[in-house]
């Protein structure tokens, strides 16, 4: 047990009033208010989509598709559509179980790297150069960072954020960061959270950490529910760090996370059978609040960086969980985390809480460097078996075979952003998604089929819609850049319509009015209806104006 000496953090930084509550407004207040998801029209849908093939589809295939989309409308797309509506007639959020089902859970490759997301900590640019003799000074920072956000989150003093006009966005997926595990089963996985504000209840508060194949657990608050301070937790982090190098390396359990989610089912089942220590351990990994990992690796750049984040030692990931920090040996942070229950947003806001955080302390901790006593972290030991070991050294195959397909390049763009841009009277989001379009073509001779993410959060529970960025408008003027004949008020002239047709559409898809949401619950209804799938799903068109579809079509 710890002293009873409560030690108080130092003045909180005047900048995080960007993201902490006056007091007037709780993080989740809104959240069961908000309008349910709406379903577009039909024919508005299809004359959309038409719309968008047409730049990707020869005047053969575009006079096909029209028919098929026609027959469609008249026929089983209207009775898909009637079903629609009468589904969502019972729902705030017609889309959120189909979604999470179909675009997420049904996937049966490995989550790393086909399903996370990452990202580096901005203060590896500015304060937290690499070192490794400070690498854990930073670790231990931001590792309070992430004990601080949780605090703030469970007490609700995170500002709702909203849109530009001030209309209230969905939180939901706040509660999915911390405490939330998936869990992989046969046919499909599920989600399992022991996430809770305060005003629900308690909720587990430990940390997981994995080093050099070893799974350590450890518990980083005070008697009185506040966070250890980074001295104290930097003891923690370089005990683990030195115990682990000592023992030489671990079992490396975790790989078995990284293999396809149906041999993780039945691996996972089986190491459960082997023990009751196997099925509480697994437990307390699924309810810690993350993954902390400290890495052997030592990157050189950024792009060494990105890599370790969204693939990495696959010997020493934690892939079921929603939250993974990892620190390298020479003190670079970066993110993993399972892109199921939230959508980048989240864990960019997380970063960028912190980064104010430790920018207003110049990148070291300012409070209390008095160290009390605390329990040192404790080994987690798992039962095996010859099978076990087996599937481990599978596991690392499987998952070597994904990552090592994989290339990472960070571009840094810094002749000029977004502050020159509105000097123009330019959207910053609608240049840079033209200037995709003008450098695909300049590359590859067509244009680009692009999925750009658009936010539903102003409905109950929304997450995302597609916005297909290229244009009928985006070709012309693309085709205007590349013309030696035209002028440059011409050029600008046709870049501002490509412009404002791009910021009309992203405003449509926010307003729930996108083209792919709608056909993807129409696609589900004749799919779990046990229907033939619609011949619009089958055109090629269909396939040639995304570049990617996120959700998967079981036939």
């Amino acid at each position: 047990m710890s002293v009873s000496t409560e030690v108080t953090p130092s003045k909180e930084p005047q900048h995080m009033s960007v993201y902490l509550t006056s007091g007037k407004e709780k993080t989740f207040q809104y959240d069961e208010d908000l309008p349910c998801l709406p379903v577009p029209p039909l024919q508005q849908t299809l004359d959309r989509y038409l719309l968008s093939v047409k730049p990707h589809a020869t005047d053969e295939e575009f006079e096909m598709t029209k028919e098929i989309v026609k027959k469609f409308e008249s026929g089983i797309g209207k009775e898909l559509h009637e079903r629609l509506l009468a589904h969502a007639a019972k729902k705030k959020n017609w889309l959120d179980d189909w979604w999470l089902h179909y675009a997420y859970l049904i996937v049966r490759e490995p989550l790393l790297p086909t399903m996370n997301t990452t990202g580096f900590h901005p203060l590896n640019f500015t304060l937290w150069k690499p070192s490794i003799e400070k690498s854990s000074e930073y670790g231990s920072l931001n590792l309070w960072g992430f004990l601080d956000f949780n605090l703030a989150l469970r007490e609700q003093r995170l500002k709702p954020q909203k849109s530009y006009e001030g209309t209230p966005f969905s939180m939901r997926q706040f509660r999915w960061l911390f405490n939330c595990t998936r869990i992989p089963g046969r046919g499909a996985d599920s989600l399992y959270s022991t996430w809770k504000t305060k005003d629900e209840g308690d909720c587990p508060l430990h940390i997981i950490f994995l080093c050099h194949g070893h799974i350590w657990t450890m518990y980083p608050w005070d008697s009185a529910g506040k966070p250890l301070t980074p001295p104290e937790l930097e003891v923690q982090l370089r005990h683990i760090r030195e115990t682990s190098d000592a023992l030489g390396p671990g079992p490396s359990l975790s790989v078995l996370t990284c293999d396809t989610r149906e041999n993780w089912a039945q691996n996972r089942d089986w190491l459960k059978s082997l023990s009751v220590n196997n099925m509480r351990n697994l437990h307390h990994i699924d309810s810690s609040m993350l993954v902390f990992v400290l890495d052997d690796t030592t990157p050189e750049n950024f792009n060494q960086v990105v890599w370790e984040g969204i693939c990495g030692d696959t010997t020493n990931r934690w892939a079921d969980k929603s939250l993974s920090a990892i620190l390298t040996r020479n003190g670079y942070g970066v993110l993993n985390n399972d892109h199921t229950p939230y959508d980048a947003m989240v864990s960019v806001m997380l970063a960028h809480y912190q980064y104010l955080l430790f920018k207003e302390m110049n990148g070291k901790w300012t409070g209390p460097t008095e160290v009390r006593y605390f329990p040192m972290p404790t080994l987690l030991h798992f039962d095996m078996d010859a099978k076990l070991v087996e599937a481990i050294s599978s596991a690392k195959e499987t998952s070597l075979s994904y990552i090592n397909n994989i290339c990472a390049k960070l571009f840094i763009f810094a002749d000029y952003g977004k502050d020159f841009l509105r000097t123009h009277k330019l959207h910053p989001d609608a240049f840079v998604q033209m200037s995709i379009q003008l450098a695909y073509q300049r590359l590859h001779g067509k244009p680009a089929p692009t999925y750009e993410t658009a936010t539903t959060r102003q409905f109950y529970d929304g997450r995302t819609e597609t916005l297909r960025s290229c244009t009928v408008e985006s070709v012309d003027w693309v085709q205007t850049m590349l013309s030696p004949k035209a002028s440059t008020s011409e050029k600008f002239h046709k870049m501002k319509i490509a412009m404002d047709t791009h910021n009309c559409h992203m405003k449509q898809c926010q307003n729930g009015e996108g083209v792919d949401r709608h056909l993807f619950g129409l696609y589900v209804v004749a799919l779990e209806s046990g229907m033939d799938i619609p011949d619009l799903f089958m055109d090629p068109s269909y396939t040639k104006s995304e570049e990617k579809v996120i959700w998967r079509l079981p036939v």
